[in-house]
C-alpha cells in the first residue's frame, strides 16, 4: 500500500494529469451543453439565423404570390378592353409584366447592390432636391387625366414623381429621427428645421397637382414613422388632430371632393352619374357570390365597369373570385405586411426599423385606402392597388419598397453574423473559463509556469508523471533572500509538456489550482 501510495496521492492532486484530464473533460462537457442549447435556441436556415430568415422567406413568398396574381388579374380584367381597343388581348398584361419586371430588378438592386453610402444624408438631400425639381416639371409640362396633373412623359413611358418621391423621402426622416434619438444633431430645433425642408415642399407640390391621396398616404406614414422612432404619443395625437382638420379643409375646399364624400354615404343616389362606377363595383361583388365566377368569366369587364384593370381591380376579383377568393386575397397582403412589421423588429439599428416599418405602412395605407374607396367606405381617391392594379409607377415602386424593407432583413443578417463572429473572440470562453488554450496545437505555444528552483528541476519533473509536483508558489510569494521568485520559462519546449496515458497535455497555470 505504501509503494502505491504516491500515486495515489498524485492522482488526488488538482494539478495532476489525471485530475486536469478529468476536469477537462467536465468543462468540455458544460461547454458543449451550453453550445447545443444555444444552438437549439438559434437555429440557421441557409447560413441565417431563424428568427430572420423566416420572416424574409414569408415576405418573399407572399411577394411572389402577389405579383403573380397581379399580372392574372390585369389579363383577366384588360382582355376586353385591350382586344377593342388594341388589337392584342394581352397589350396591357404585357406592359404590365414588363413593369414588372423592371421592379423586379430595382427591388433586387436596392437589396443588394446600392452601397451603403447612397443611403446617408447628404445623397439623400441630393435624391429629394431631384425629385422636387420632377414635381415642379410635372407643374409646368406634366400630362393630365380627368382634370389631375401627375405624370411626365418619357416617350416610351410615362410615371409619377410623387410615386418615386417615397423611396427617398422614407429613408431621409429614417436618417433624420436616428440622428435625432441618437443626439447627433444639435438640438430638436435643427431636426425641425431639416424635418420641415425635407416633407413641405413636396407634399405642396403634390396637392396642388392635385393629388390628396398620396398627401393623405404620405402623411399617415410619417406620423406612424414618428410614433415608432419614441415620440410622445400625446404629440403624435395633437398631430393627428391638425392633419385631420387640414385634410377636411382641403376636402371642402374642392367641390368635387365633397362630392366623393356624398357618394361614399349613398352611391345609389345618383347611379348614372357621379355613383357609376361606385354603383357597379358593388353589383361585381354582388355577383361573386361566395365562391365567384370564375377567373375570366366576369361581365363587369365587358366595357361596363370603367378602369377595370385600374383602379376598380378589387371588384374584378371579387366577381371573379367571390367572398373566399377575396378573403385569401386580402390573408396573403395581410401576412406580407405583417412579415416586413417582423423586419423591421428584427433590425439592428433604428434607421433599418424605421425604413422598413415606413414602407410596409406606404403598402398598407395605399391599400386600404383603394379598397375602402372601392368599398364606399370612404371617397374613392384614385390610388392603385399596390402589385396588382395596372401601372407602371405604382408596380415599380411597390417592388422598390419591397426592396427596401428586404435591404433592411439582409443588414440584420450580416450584422447579427458579425456580433457572433466578435463574440468568438474572446480568449477564454465561459465555459472553459480557468483551461489554458493552445492554439493550433503546438507545444511551443504553450504558456510560462511561475515555478520555485532551477530549469533542471522543472525539466527532471516534467519527464516523470508519476512523481509529485512540488507546491507552485504565486508570483507574490517571497523567497528566502527576500525577492520575488523568478519565473522560468523552461528553455526546453518538451519540459512545458507532461504526459500520462492518453498523450501530452498543457500544464496547469496557478488559477486551475
Amino acid at each position: 500500500m505504501r509503494g502505491e501510495s504516491p500515486r495515489m496521492e498524485t492522482d488526488r492532486r488538482p494539478d495532476s494529469p489525471r485530475s486536469a484530464v478529468e476536469r477537462q473533460g467536465r468543462r468540455a462537457s458544460r461547454g458543449h451543453a451550453t453550445v447545443g442549447v444555444k444552438a437549439a435556441a438559434e437555429r440557421s436556415i441557409a447560413g441565417v439565423p431563424a428568427r430572420i430568415m423566416r420572416p424574409r422567406l414569408v415576405f418573399l413568398v407572399c411577394l411572389a404570390a402577389l405579383v403573380g396574381f397581379g399580372l392574372l388579374m390585369v389579363y383577366s380584367a384588360s382582355s376586353v378592353e385591350a382586344a377593342n381597343n388594341y388589337g392584342s388581348s394581352t397589350y396591357f398584361a404585357g406592359r404590365q409584366f414588363a413593369f414588372a419586371f423592371a421592379g423586379v430588378i430595382g427591388m433586387l438592386v436596392i437589396a443588394f447592390v446600392i452601397p451603403d453610402t447612397w443611403f446617408e444624408e447628404r445623397p439623400l438631400w441630393a435624391f429629394m432636391g431631384l425629385m422636387v425639381v420632377l414635381l415642379l416639371a410635372v407643374k409646368f409640362v406634366g400630362r393630365g387625366s380627368r382634370g389631375a396633373t401627375r405624370w411626365l412623359n418619357l416617350g416610351f413611358m410615362q410615371f409619377q414623381p410623387s410615386e418615386f418621391l417615397k423611396l427617398f423621402l422614407i429613408p431621409l426622416v429614417a436618417k433624420l429621427f436616428d440622428e435625432l434619438y441618437s443626439r447627433r444633431v444639435p438640438d430638436t430645433r435643427t431636426f425641425l428645421i431639416k424635418m420641415t425642408i425635407a416633407v413641405l415642399p413636396p407634399l405642396l407640390l403634390i396637392l396642388i397637382q392635385p393629388d390628396f391621396g398620396t398627401v393623405l398616404i404620405l402623411v399617415v406614414t410619417l406620423t406612424a414613422m414618428a410614433m415608432f422612432s419614441g415620440i410622445k404619443r400625446s404629440t403624435v395625437i395633437m398631430f393627428l388632430v391638425g392633419i385631420a382638420a387640414l385634410c377636411g379643409l382641403a376636402a371642402l375646399l374642392e367641390p368635387y371632393r365633397v362630392m366623393r364624400m356624398l357618394i361614399a354615404t349613398n352611391p345609389w343616389a345618383d347611379e348614372f352619374g357621379d355613383g357609376y362606377q361606385a354603383t357597379l363595383a358593388i353589383m361585381a361583388f354582388a355577383s361573386g357570390g361566395l365562391f365567384g365566377r370564375g377567373i375570366g368569366n366576369s361581365t363587369m369587364k365587358y366595357s361596363y365597369l370603367p378602369e377595370a384593370h385600374n383602379d376598380y381591380i378589387l371588384a374584378i376579383i371579387g366577381e371573379e373570385c367571390g367572398f373566399l377568393g377575396t378573403l385569401i386575397f386580402l390573408l396573403v397582403f395581410a401576412l406580407l405586411i405583417w412579415s416586413a412589421f417582423r423586419i423591421a423588429e428584427q433590425a439592428t439599428s433604428r434607421r433599418g426599423a424605421l425604413i422598413a416599418s415606413g414602407s410596409a405602412v406606404v403598402l398598407a395605407v395605399q391599400f386600404f385606402i383603394n379598397a375602402l374607396g372601392i368599398l364606399n367606405i370612404i371617397g374613392m381617391t384614385g390610388k392603385p392597388l399596390p402589385f396588382i392594379s395596372y401601372g407602371g409607377s405604382s408596380m415599380i415602386v411597390s417592388l422598390c419598397l419591397a426592396g427596401l424593407i428586404l435591404r433592411t432583413s439582409i443588414e440584420s443578417a450580416r450584422r447579427d453574423e458579425y456580433d457572433r463572429r466578435r463574440e468568438s473572440f474572446a480568449v477564454v470562453d465561459e465555459s472553459t473559463a480557468g483551461t489554458p488554450h493552445v492554439r493550433g496545437g503546438g507545444a511551443s505555444r504553450a504558456g510560462f509556469t511561475v515555478l520555485a528552483g532551477t530549469a533542471d528541476a522543472a525539466t527532471s519533473r516534467g519527464t516523470d508523471p508519476t512523481r509529485p509536483a512540488p507546491s507552485r508558489p504565486t508570483p507574490r510569494t517571497r523567497g528566502g533572500s527576500g525577492s520575488y521568485d523568478r519565473i522560468d520559462l523552461n528553455a526546453d519546449p518538451t519540459a512545458r509538456l507532461r504526459t500520462d496515458g492518453s498523450g501530452p497535455h498543457v500544464r496547469r497555470d496557478y488559477h486551475d489550482r
